[in-house]
């Protein structure tokens, strides 16, 4: 897919679509629908906040790509590397050798908003070049930097929204012995944001009954995918593929509403709570953030509160190992056994747990029980695009006694 420079028309709509206050994405389709182009909505977003396009656009499908622009008027050359990072290469005059240690002239004089971006790498070499309009010698430098988007503030604002006004709650916990089985309550790819309270309401209703009936132990394992973003102001998963925006602080505020009440009656009403956790491919960073929420704020639980891409645990003799289902795909079976010598060779029955592809499917191999849960979420736009919406919008709650499963709950 091929790319052309952008033009003052492109520029002034964006900039004239952005004091409408239009999201990136809006304004990137009516782009598409005035220019017929593709815009992309982290281009259209850079160039609000820095001035920057990087001076391309998509074009035709069967164009070469083009990763190097330049600006004739600037001299600039810009890079776009593999990693996310960003090359600028520019001859600017009368930059001397303390300005060229100036980190925020640097960036202004490549068009980079300080606030916005962080300096990887810079080179300045100087010369003297006679000139025509000044009648002598100019000095010239030319300024090489590699540069990437600041991640600090999205970090500050997860940090902020997650730790206000932490205060541990107190719940009234009955020990009954006469309370034999177990529950196992697997909450996977909610994508909180695309994912609102309203969607599932009825739902945690139903599972809020199923947790009243009383259990010895309940487990409520997180495997990954609880928000829809790794980041705050943007939207966008660990690896950096941009999403359709969300409103992410409303969906953390909606998830820790959600956990709560789950978490809440599951102390009222079982001897022993335990919350086990793994990250997902949409919020391993910010997921990890989430559970020092639920450690702070619930500390009569058992709490795993960890960075790992799987872990497990032992329920009576039954040994269930927990990951989010992107990684470690091959023989997750032949890992635990590795890993869980210990755990393996107590437990009486063995079962993997995992979300991720957002279907249904349970499967027994060489007497391993592989769970994969569906996902309660509605369709996305990629989603609905693609067709992926056949698939039922579940979540569940297993029951277990000392050695096997004894209930599913479809909800």
């Amino acid at each position: 897919m091929g790319y052309t420079k952008w033009t003052d028309e492109h520029k002034n709509m964006v900039i004239e679509l952005g004091k409408q206050g239009l999201s990136s994405r809006k304004i990137a389709q009516r782009l598409f629908d005035e220019f017929g182009e593709n815009f992309s909505r982290r281009t259209v977003s850079q160039y609000l906040s820095t001035g920057s396009t990087n001076g391309r656009v998509r074009t035709k499908y069967n164009q070469q790509p083009d990763t190097k622009v330049k600006d004739v008027q600037r001299g600039t050359e810009i890079v776009i590397n593999k990693d996310g990072s960003t090359t600028s290469t520019t001859t600017i005059e009368n930059m001397n050798r303390e300005k060229a240690k100036d980190i925020d002239f640097v960036l202004r004089a490549h068009g980079f908003a300080p606030e916005d971006w962080d300096i990887v790498s810079a080179k300045s070499n100087f010369w003297q070049q006679n000139s025509q309009e000044e009648n002598g010698l100019i000095d010239l430098c030319q300024s090489k930097i590699t540069v990437k988007p600041k991640v600090d503030n999205d970090i500050k604002r997860a940090v902020e929204v997650l730790t206000r006004d932490i205060k541990p709650i107190k719940v009234q916990q009955t020990i009954s012995p006469s309370r034999k089985r177990n529950l196992v309550i697997p909450i996977t790819d909610n994508h909180w944001g695309i994912t609102h309270l309203s969607d599932v309401q009825d739902k945690l209703a139903e599972l809020l009954d199923i947790i009243k009936q009383g259990y010895g132990t309940i487990v409520i394992e997180m495997i990954g995918d609880m928000l829809h973003s790794d980041k705050i102001n943007s939207t966008e998963t660990v690896s950096g593929t941009v999403l359709e925006d969300v409103d992410m602080p409303k969906a953390i505020d909606e998830a820790m509403q959600f956990t709560e009440a789950i978490v809440v009656t599951a102390l009222q009403n079982a001897n022993t709570v335990m919350i086990e956790s793994v990250g997902g491919n949409h919020d391993f960073d910010i997921s990890y953030m989430f559970m020092i929420w639920i450690k702070e704020r619930f500390k009569q639980d058992q709490v795993d509160v960890n960075n790992r891409y799987r872990t497990a645990y032992l329920l009576g003799h039954v040994l269930i190992s927990i990951q989010h289902g992107n990684v470690n795909r091959k023989n997750p079976a032949q890992i635990l056994a590795n890993e869980c010598r210990n755990l393996w060779g107590i437990a009486t029955t063995t079962e993997i747990h995992s979300g991720h592809l957002h279907f249904d499917k349970t499967e027994d191999q060489n007497g391993v029980v592989f769970r994969q849960f569906s996902t309660p979420k509605p369709s996305d736009d990629w989603e609905t695009m693609n067709g992926f919406v056949g698939s039922n919008k579940l979540m569940y709650a297993l029951e277990y006694n000392d050695d096997r499963l004894k209930v599913e709950h479809f909800i």
